[in-house]
Formats: C-alpha cells, structure tokens, sequence
C-alpha cells in the first residue's frame, strides 16, 4: 500500500471476461512497464471472472467491480443492472479520486464500458481499443468523446466516423513471441516430434460445439497417429469421451492452457474459434488454421473476422452447422497436406503487423507528458 502511495503517476487499464480482452492488455501494461517503470499501472475488472487470478499473477493491482453485460435474450435479468451500475458509478468515483490516472484504456468485456464512461464525464482522456472487424455498440458509443480508438480493420471505419481512429492491427501477448525449439515444446508436452500435432482451442471459456466434435474424431486422430493438446474451458465436462480405454498420452486435455508458447510451438494445425486475439496470435505465428467462428456473439463478429482472413487464403472458415458433415475430412485433409499448410501460413503472416505494440504505446505516452 505504501509503494502504491507513493506513485505519482497512474493509468488504468480496463479489461474483463475472456482471454481475448485481458491479455492484449496485459502485454501492453507489461511493455509499458518495462519502458516507465515509475508508472503505477491499475487493472478494472470484473468479479469473478478470468481477470480476477490473471492479472495479479502478472504483478498488477487490480480492483473488481460487480458488472454484467446487457441480456438481450431474457431482459428480466437485467433488472438489477441500473443498480449494479450505480454501485459500480460510486465505486469508480473513489477510485479516480484516489488515483488520478493520466488516461484510461479499454480492452473490452462488460467492465470496459462503465469505467472509459466515467473517465471522460470526469475529463480524462480515454483510449478505445477495437480487436473485431466490426464494432460493438459499447465501442461505438465510447468513441463518440474518446480520445483516440485503435483498431485492427480498416472497415470500421465504415462504423465509427471520427478522426480519432488509428489503424494499428492487433496485439498479441509478450510470452508467444519468444521462439523456441519444437524440441523442447515436444519435451514439454511429453509428445512425439515426428508425429502430426493438432491444437485445439475453444477460445479461453471453452465451446461446446467444439468439444464435442473433438470427442467424436478423437478415435481417429488416434487410429491415424495425430496427436492433441485440448484446451475444452472448464465450463464443459469431457471426462465420458477421454476416460475411453483407447485414449492413450498422445491426447492432452486440460481447461486452460497456460504454456500457449509451447501449445503453439507444437501445433502443426490449430482449430479455434474466431476471436480476435486468437486469429492475432496465428497471424504473428504463422499458424495453418481451421477457424470455427462462434455463432453466439453479438453482431456475428467472429465470422465477419474470420471472413476477412478467408477471401485472402489465410485460414480454412468451417461454420459450426457444418462441423458434423465436414470437419472432420476437412482436419484430415489439412494435416496431411504440408504445400496447403505452407500457404496457409505465408498467407495468414501477412496478416500480422509487427508494430502494433509500438503503435499503441505512442498513443499512451502522449497523454502522459501531459
């Protein structure tokens, strides 16, 4: 507390619910603190979510607001919104009061929108950071008095008409980046580096759609000698299909993987989902990618960030409807075909721009002169 006192000057970092939002931020906070390391750096997030143990293991403060998003599916479960929101109001007055902050940056999830809210009725600068092809109306609201919005498509400038937007491509966090040897991710995983390796991804939460149809090809990844690493989320049971007396250890299953430097290093195909930060981390990867994007999020946007990259040959786009029928032929097809896996990879890569991080920072550091 009294090293916090102690700090003169402060950003809040604003970030919640999925890994797609915290570690973007969380890279930028650490590149920020390696360059100002007398700059205090504060985390809002949200109550019992992913942020609430993430981002204290990364050494960074953080205070959790009680926020939920709006349900527009069953809107009798917004009733206590309005109060959450002026709890979290009050809660937020304490905090700027107590702080300070230079500016306030939002990565996106529920806890964003209220916190950049209150940042500019309170006159501090505000930066809005857009992952997706097409904006969320949270984002389009905040950037009507945003000081700066940082985006990775160039489309949504067809949505939010201000000066103020800055085409930088999107983050990716710190520790993916640093090579290293398939060696030593095949001694991690305990796995065999000749063999093919599938890495399959369900987003930071987990999908269902997914699971499941992991669960009815694993047989056949095994049969054909491909091995798994599995990230399934924590909210989906997968014991009945991996308790099988087939399954042997060339299928590794765990709810969150933490080594993604080693997942990837391993991974000749990745299957995920079409958030933002993933299709990121594959572009500065150069991953060969099978891409499922979610049906279930606002605007579609998964399948609009996935379409971008399938008009340029950067990634295989299978919508969810169609896993049963064609997903597993189309796995099998790209893990046996090195020459598609090679364009995949060299188109994907240039998807990927270098300096983004160097690009945000600039921003950030323009209001801390002030």
């Amino acid at each position: 507390m009294n090293k916090i006192n102690k700090i003169k000057s402060w950003v809040i970092f604003s970030a919640g619910g999925t890994g797609g939002h915290i570690f973007p931020a969380l890279a930028v906070a650490e590149r920020l603190r390696e360059l100002h390391p007398d700059l205090g750096i504060l985390f809002i997030g949200n109550k019992n979510r992913m942020e609430a143990n993430i981002v204290p293991e990364h050494n960074f403060p953080i205070i959790l607001l009680d926020m939920h998003g709006l349900n527009r599916k069953n809107l009798l479960k917004n009733i206590n919104l309005p109060f959450k929101l002026i709890k979290s109001w009050m809660e937020l007055n304490k905090i700027f009061k107590r702080f300070k902050p230079k500016v306030a940056i939002g990565f996106g999830g529920y806890v964003t929108y209220p916190v950049l809210k209150y940042a500019q009725w309170r006159g501090v600068p505000t930066i809005v950071q857009e992952q997706n092809s097409t904006p969320g109306l949270a984002n389009i609201k905040l950037s009507k008095k945003a000081s700066a919005i940082c985006v990775a498509y160039p489309t949504i400038k067809n949505y939010i008409k201000t000066p103020n937007v800055h085409l930088i491509g999107n983050l990716v966090r710190n520790e993916i980046l640093v090579p290293m040897a398939k060696e030593q991710a095949a001694n991690f995983w305990n796995l065999d580096i000749n063999k093919k390796t599938i890495l399959a991804l369900g987003g930071s939460l987990g999908a269902k759609a997914i699971n499941d149809f992991i669960c009815n090809i694993l047989l056949d990844l095994i049969k054909n000698d491909i091995q798994l690493i599995w990230q399934t989320g924590d909210k989906y049971s997968i014991d009945s299909c991996i308790n099988h007396d087939k399954i042997n250890n060339s299928i590794i299953a765990k709810p969150f993987i933490n080594e993604m430097r080693e997942a990837y290093t391993m991974a000749d195909v990745v299957v995920a989902r079409a958030g933002a930060g993933t299709l990121a981390e594959l572009a500065a990867l150069a991953k060969p990618s099978i891409i499922i994007p979610s049906p279930n999020v606002v605007n579609n946007h998964q399948y609009l960030n996935a379409q971008a990259l399938a008009d340029n040959d950067a990634i295989i786009l299978l919508e969810e409807n169609l896993l049963d029928s064609k997903g597993k032929e189309m796995i099998m097809d790209l893990i046996n075909n090195d020459s598609l896996q090679k364009q995949l990879s060299e188109n994907i890569s240039k998807f990927h721009n270098s300096n983004a991080m160097d690009n945000i920072i600039e921003l950030i550091e323009k209001y801390l002169k002030n």
